[in-house]
């Protein structure tokens, strides 16, 4: 089972909106999107692919597993919430994970928080948000950190104000910044799995809500590899508490928003996400923490929504789930209950399962294409987002040098694509990479692409095996039948960076190519080297001296005296 697939489960409260399709009122944003229930009470398989989901499911908790063996892979037995590693039924020498929110540092989180969250106006100028408060502030799983176990506080997001820069509902931004690790069967230091961070421009309304928190009810399929939680993630809010709702709203696209992350374990090797104009550096902080600084422009993307019955998919979507196993189409997302209140089917699975944190890999990209064959090459809503994460890649290892660096950053405004370095192709001698996202935005115009690659200038040399002389670089796109788009590319060498960009391509699966090439360096003239003279031919002479005759030979032969030649 691939690592990076979330798993998600748990009963859901039914919805007054009913119907597979959803109608977004002409004044509601497409950041408000809300899931309707399947039209009828048969078994569905449903996608909501947006990504801004994550943050509607995050949430903080430490929690300990027994399993029926030691691997990641063994079937959970138990698990128990716990405040700290060594409480009654959380002892060390079992299996932890850990969701963290990072909170904003003070006086009581000192590591593994938010140092700033800042916007850059017009004139270059940085300003910093200022604080409004934690949403949705403590909860009962949240939990003290320890940096001595590599443990992150478990904390909250929080709420920053930008007066200078106003969206449709207001002036406060919620940011998200999200770790998620684990700690093996007797084992002393905790992990990073995973990291992925957001910024929102919301405003808040009241109501009665469901918070996700751990799962409680374990089922045959739950793994200790994989991760299941129950509530949050079906509604307009991007993150609730019990009483309050964070409502989305468009981003203004023109602004650059970043933050600087103050982190004991460090973040490396190479960052993906939805920024424009994206910036990441990496230092260290006096204390010998990771400041990590990223900021970019939001970015508009199209997301996919629809439901269908379990025993009538669309023929690309019955091909594609032909070749995989049940159990990860039927568990592998948010359970979603009848319309009569049933939570799991006979087989013990949930009911219907609703498919929304995909893997950024080439399983999950297929699946996506199905999905997006199925339903038609037209985006259900288009959602501005500002959101960053790592990826986990073994990809020119023996060319990221150094704990401290951070090798690349790929952003793009596709729906889906590969969550990992570009791809080396050693017969084209190109960095390729895939990207997909519906031909059509939700108004009926067609979908512009845009693909941005920040790379280390030495890790790019190394991958080419260059020497420190200039690289040029062009960008080629390619759609799926093999024809060559035309997009404008842009590559420029600064600062140790190479920055690629190809923008206004179309989907629905084109492969973005990267070629990096470097002039030979010029041989050096060596000094022309007289040529030696021909050496002479040997003649001989004969000499005589009355009745005597001689013979001499030599370059030059002369007789000797008393002799004449003859």
């Amino acid at each position: 089972m691939n690592r990076s697939t979330k798993f998600i489960s748990g009963a859901l409260v039914l919805f007054s909106i009913v119907g597979s399709s959803y109608a977004q009122a002409g004044d509601i944003p497409d950041e408000q999107f809300v899931v309707a229930n399947p039209a009828t009470d048969e078994r569905h398989t449903g996608i909501n692919l947006t990504d801004a989901i994550f943050s509607s499911l995050s949430f903080s908790s430490l929690e300990a597993f027994t399993g029926d063996g030691v691997s990641a892979n063994s079937r959970i037995l138990s698990r128990t919430p716990c405040q700290k590693v060594g409480d009654l039924d959380c002892e060390p020498n079992k299996y932890f994970q850990y969701n963290a929110l990072l909170g904003l540092c003070d006086s009581t989180i000192s590591t593994d928080c938010v140092s700033k969250v800042f916007a850059i106006d017009t004139n270059g100028k940085e300003i910093i948000g200022t604080f409004v408060e934690n949403f949705p502030g403590k909860t009962e799983y949240t939990y003290p950190g320890d940096p001595s176990l590599g443990l992150p506080a478990g904390a909250s997001s929080f709420i920053v104000n930008f007066p200078d820069f106003p969206h449709p509902g207001g002036t406060n931004y919620l940011m998200v910044a999200y770790l998620q690790g684990a700690r093996g069967f007797n084992e002393s230091q905790f992990r990073i799995e995973s990291f992925n961070s957001a910024i929102y421009a919301v405003s808040k309304k009241s109501g009665n809500y469901v918070i996700p928190r751990p799962e409680i009810k374990i089922r045959p399929d739950h793994l200790l590899v994989g991760r299941q939680s129950t509530g949050g993630g079906y509604s307009s809010c991007v993150k609730t508490s019990i009483t309050e709702c964070a409502l989305a709203w468009p981003m203004p696209t023109d602004v650059n928003f970043g933050y600087s992350l103050k982190l004991k374990q460090k973040i490396k090797g190479w960052l993906h996400g939805r920024l424009n104009e994206a910036k990441a550096t990496i230092t260290s902080t006096s204390d010998g923490d990771q400041l990590l600084t990223i900021s970019g422009k939001p970015s508009k993307i199209p997301g996919i929504y629809a439901w269908y019955p379990k025993n009538n998919y669309p023929e690309p979507l019955k091909k594609f789930y032909e070749n995989v196993s049940k159990e990860l189409v039927d568990s592998n997302g948010m359970g979603w209950p009848s319309l009569s209140g049933k939570s799991d089917g006979e087989d013990g699975l949930p009911y219907s399962i609703m498919k929304l944190n995909f893997g950024y890999d080439e399983s999950s990209f297929k699946e996506v294409l199905a999905w997006i064959d199925s339903v038609g090459d037209k985006a259900t809503h288009a959602q501005t987002i500002w959101s960053i994460r790592s990826m986990e890649s073994q990809q020119y290892e023996e060319c990221m040098k150094g704990a401290e660096s951070l090798s690349g950053i790929v952003t793009t405004n596709s729906t889906m694509y590969i969550g990992s370095p570009p791809t080396f192709n050693k017969i084209e001698q190109t960095l390729d990479y895939k990207v997909i996202s519906p031909h059509y935005l939700p108004d009926g115009t067609e979908f512009k692409g845009s693909y941005d690659l920040v790379i280390k200038s030495d890790v790019a040399r190394c991958i080419y095996k260059f020497s420190s002389a200039p690289i040029s670089a062009t960008i080629s796109v390619v759609s799926s039948d093999g024809t060559a788009q035309i997009a404008t590319t842009l590559v420029n060498e600064r600062n140790g960076w190479l920055s690629l960009s190809a923008k206004n391509f179309t989907f629905s699966s084109p492969i973005v190519k990267v070629s990096l090439t470097q002039e030979a360096a010029p041989v050096a003239a060596k000094a022309p080297v007289a040529a030696k003279p021909a050496p002479s031919k040997k003649t001989s002479i004969s000499c005589q001296n009355g009745k005597k005759i001689r013979k001499v030979t030599g370059l030059k032969p002369v007789c000797p005296a008393g002799y004449k030649k003859r």
